[in-house]
């Protein structure tokens, strides 16, 4: 007996509501067959036996346009994985053109280990604790722990330079960079150290230099949440924190010239290389953002999620959870990570040039190497970094000056969506946009949309077993897509598989 067609209790024959994208089922009280949606106009085989067509291999064949991408290509999947294990969580790395960098969550000791070759050269003590902020700058190191101290170490022999201890808490987050400020060094030009604290909100701003010096200049007090970053300019120190502000400082003076409120928590934050005059950062509730820093708007980047090979559909997420680092390259690509996710993300970043508004973000790649959950990444450049809770630094290595391929993209309509769980049940409205200008408090991005990120979307659509026979006209078919990710969600939602189109019905019943 064939299932087929609408419901009819008298002919013992039952209609099934049709798995839109997928495939077509046919199914019988014997067997269960899956039909592919791809037919072939001429099998394969048939093909193969023809022997009075040969190719001659001279005939149509393809020309390949030549695309260099300038830079590390981050969208090639042929890319070279190494990998070597430290003694402890690695909470805190940084990578130059010849060390890297660990520091640990427990352990109070940084390891330096050669880039090359990977070999340990250096066991810098000093610290009481572990921590996760550390810089290199030429050759000197410079680090905060979580026993409340800020300080500098000589790369080339492994001696400690200088120390402060100006927090009262632990030193959450850094930045040292060169700045040029008019009155201040030699020529205006000086190296600025700034540090942010944990539970003392302080934000501490130092001079040094290459010596590793350490001359404390202010102390910014402002912030009501954990410093989580800091980034430099010529002229402002801008500061990202768990009390949902960015806060805008004078490098000079030390004078709050903004208080900026976001929509969400401030996880991790940096300069846009792309274009002058903004700042990137990541948030609690997964989303990244640009901020004008003359007019103060923000937009939030609603980025293309991959929910299959090729397949798009636009959401909000880059994560699960919150994004807690992220790196952008000059050629136009965003590697983000969360500490509540073993998967490193390549994003692809469009648009931006003429009209911010239009920037788009689609999400290229991800990398699944990592069995535990990733703590911190580092791109050096062709090659990125990531360590996770296990210990262990993977490094991939991408290719230069290679024959690029851009990956497909297909906008998926019939996808994935939200249905709200509680009183106002119903499908979350989707994301059509590729920005958002943000509301302050009342700003719904974030808020509805796909409820998962890339991450819980390799999906598999299986037939459950027969909970009845067949005969009793009753056939249970799965709507739910089956997760693969590990990760717990705060999240009160249930991803279900719909259409939206209703017009494209009659080309998948069975």
């Amino acid at each position: 007996m064939t299932v087929s067609g609408e419901t009819m209790q008298d002919a013992g024959v039952l209609n099934m509501a049709p798995l839109k994208r997928s495939a077509s089922f046919t199914i019988s009280v014997d067997k269960v067959e899956v039909n592919p949606v791809i037919k072939y106009a001429e099998p394969l085989k048939e093909i193969a036996e023809n022997d009075e067509e040969e190719w001659s291999g001279d005939e149509g064949d393809d020309v390949v346009e030549e695309v260099i991408i300038k830079g590390a290509d981050w969208e090639s999947v042929n890319y070279v994985v190494k990998k070597f294990s430290c003694e402890d969580e690695v909470t805190g790395m940084d990578v130059s053109d010849r060390y890297i960098v660990a520091q640990y969550f427990l352990d109070p000791v940084i390891d330096v280990f050669d880039r090359k070759s990977q070999k340990l050269l250096h066991h810098l003590e000093g610290h009481e604790y572990g921590g996760q902020a550390v810089q290199i700058l030429g050759q000197i190191l410079y680090s905060g722990s979580k026993d409340c101290t800020f300080r500098t170490w000589d790369l080339k022999t492994g001696k400690a330079l200088s120390k402060v201890s100006d927090h009262k808490d632990y030193i959450q987050s850094m930045k040292v960079k060169e700045v040029c400020i008019t009155g201040l060094g030699e020529d205006g030009e000086v190296t600025a150290a700034v540090t942010g604290g944990a539970a003392d909100h302080l934000i501490n701003v130092y001079n040094t230099n290459e010596d590793g010096a350490l001359t404390k200049r202010f102390t910014l007090e402002g912030h009501s949440g954990w410093v989580n970053n800091i980034d430099i300019t010529n002229t402002m120190i801008i500061s990202g924190s768990q009390d949902c502000t960015i806060k805008l400082w004078d490098l000079e003076t030390g004078e709050l010239f903004q208080s900026l409120k976001q929509d969400a928590e401030i996880s991790c934050l940096r300069l846009f290389p792309m274009l002058e005059g903004y700042v990137i950062f990541g948030d609690g509730e997964s989303k990244m953002s640009l901020l004008d820093l003359g007019s103060g708007r923000t937009i939030h980047l609603m980025p293309n999620t991959l929910v299959g090979t090729g397949r798009y559909r636009r959401s909000s997420k880059y994560h699960d959870k919150s994004v807690d680092t992220f790196h952008v390259s000059d050629n136009g690509y965003i590697i983000t990570a969360s500490s509540g996710s073993k998967f490193v993300k390549i994003w692809k970043i469009e648009n931006y040039e003429e009209d911010v508004t239009k920037t788009d973000v689609t999400e290229l790649q991800i990398l699944r190497d990592h069995t535990d959950y990733l703590s911190v990444i580092g791109v050096q450049k062709d090659t990125i970094f990531s360590t996770s809770g296990d210990g262990t630094i993977y490094l991939h290595r991408f290719p230069e000056g290679k024959q690029h391929y851009d990956m497909l993209r297909t906008q998926e309509r019939n996808s994935v969506a939200v249905l709200y769980q509680g009183p106002q049940i119903g499908f979350a409205p989707t994301v059509e946009k590729p920005t958002v200008l943000c509301e302050g408090k009342l700003c719904k991005a974030g808020k509805s949309g796909l409820a998962k990120s890339s991450s819980s979307f390799e999906v598999c659509f299986a037939l459950k077993p027969l909970s009845r026979s067949l005969t009793e006209g009753k056939l249970i078919v799965p709507q739910t897509i089956l997760e693969d990710s590990e990760d717990d969600s705060d999240c009160e939602f249930v991803i279900e598989y719909v259409t939206d189109d209703e017009e494209d019905e009659s080309d998948y019943d069975m």
